[in-house]
């Protein structure tokens, strides 16, 4: 594949000096199968004979967008490369598309039908594959489910971690659209239904360790998709991530579009729970804010290992959001805090919440994660010091990132120097990795 990698300060910088540079310092270098190609972004600072066209161009650079010319090349490097390697056999342990290069939505249709017959070819001749990662591929519903079954056909006894984090298209979910015997003209053309076609490439999937899907892949409301998949997650250790997005709430969306809907009755995780002792299950929820929403999710025989909440940026704050974040971490603790391992928390300018309250909640946490507001050094302080008297055991890792504004950065730059020099011995006591910084500072 094609790895790009960014070798000048220049590109990775905002800083406004670099404007008014004339030559071409801006690029990406790329290794397109053993060789190193560059690729020249069109920076070089253009005067305009407006002000406005100044800004503009300021802006469209500040961006650090990539021209179509660019994009062409970068493509065109892709299937060269796609092509050596199908002529040279070339063995690979990772396969990992880098969806920030490539775009599929942007190819037209000879070149996507060109690009998934060459993967197709080169997953077949795969002798040692272990890892996959089609995260945010946004492939048709056929075309996923074809890579799949590639892999469960030539790679099933190799293959040990698979990610599928959006890798169709919102509305293409292979569970619960089929619609692939319908043509314009009324003629019926049997084909294999992508339900089934799906969930037995999963689970044909011998040697697999982790699996990472959106929930409404598996979400069918009757639980027959999630315990199709018990043979393979009865494995030692076997984790499980789950996306929960905002647009997938059980009884909310509209099941008839394809992007969710359904929920997972808690029958079947309790049965799984029964069959797969050692299941460890990740929950991931994005950019869903409302705990009642978040609830439509969780279910009490759920064996929740790891919860991480990423609000995403509101601009609106709302009444009760307060109260919503509070209710989910008692509601988490209440159902889940003897078997969860990590919790994590990232929201952006969101209310603050006490952090001292988690720990209290939920003692046995190996590992705490927050990006967020913190109301004040005093919070932290309190935090550290639970920590410092022993009451948590188990914590092995705690990693707080604070998001300022303008008039507090040099408050918590000084707070966060503070608390780091009074409280890192004590951390490194009870063998705990402790940071403490300023989110992008």
């Amino acid at each position: 594949m094609v790895s790009v990698t960014i070798e000048n300060i220049i590109l990775r910088t905002p800083d406004s000096r670099f404007y008014d540079i004339h030559d071409v310092h801006r690029y990406f270098v790329a290794n397109v199968h053993c060789e190193q190609v560059l690729f020249t972004y069109q920076y070089p600072y253009v005067k305009m004979p407006t002000a406005l066209g100044n800004y503009l161009w300021r802006d469209s650079i500040s961006l650090k967008k990539s021209s179509l010319l660019h994009e062409r090349d970068v493509y065109s490097a892709l299937e060269i490369t796609l092509k050596k390697m199908l002529v040279a056999q070339s063995q690979m342990d990772r396969m990992i598309i880098p969806d920030r290069v490539f775009k599929l939505d942007r190819l037209d249709y000879f070149r996507r039908k060109s690009f998934f017959s060459l993967v197709y070819k080169i997953i077949s001749f795969q002798d040692r594959l272990q890892l996959v990662s089609f995260e945010n591929l946004r492939c048709k519903r056929l075309e996923g489910v074809g890579l799949i079954q590639r892999l469960a056909c030539f790679n099933a006894e190799t293959l040990k971690y698979l990610f599928l984090w959006r890798f169709v298209l919102p509305n293409e979910n292979p569970i619960l659209v089929n619609y692939s015997y319908i043509t314009g003209s009324g003629q019926y053309i049997p084909r294999p239904d992508s339900r089934y076609a799906f969930l037995r490439s999963l689970a044909e999937l011998r040697n697999l360790r982790l699996l990472a899907l959106e929930y409404a892949h598996i979400a069918d409301g009757t639980g027959a998709a999630l315990l199709s998949l018990q043979h393979i997650m009865k494995r030692a250790h076997f984790r499980l991530q789950l996306m929960c997005r905002e647009n997938q709430i059980p009884g909310r969306a509209d099941p008839a579009l394809g992007v969710g809907g359904y929920d997972i009755p808690d029958t079947a995780w309790r049965r799984v729970t029964t069959t797969c002792p050692d299941l460890y299950l990740l929950l991931a929820f994005f950019r869903t804010r409302n705990y009642d929403d978040v609830r439509r999710f969780l279910t009490p025989s759920m064996p929740l290992r790891e919860v991480h909440l990423q609000l995403g940026i509101d601009l609106l704050m709302e009444q009760r959001q307060d109260s919503d974040l509070s209710c989910f971490i008692r509601y988490v603790a209440y159902r889940y805090m003897d078997t969860l391992v990590t919790f994590s928390i990232h929201q952006w300018r969101f209310v603050t919440f006490p952090l001292r309250r988690i720990l209290e909640l939920m003692p046995r946490l190996v590992r705490l994660y927050y990006v967020g507001r913190v109301k004040d050094a005093a919070d932290l302080r309190s935090l550290f010091s639970m920590i410092a008297c022993g009451v948590c055991e188990r914590l092995k890792q705690v990693k707080i990132q604070i998001q300022d504004e303008e008039d507090t950065r040099e408050y918590w730059r000084k707070a966060v120097e503070t608390l780091t020099e009074e409280f890192t011995d004590i951390m490194e006591l009870y063998n705990i990795k402790f940071s403490l910084t300023v989110y992008k500072h």
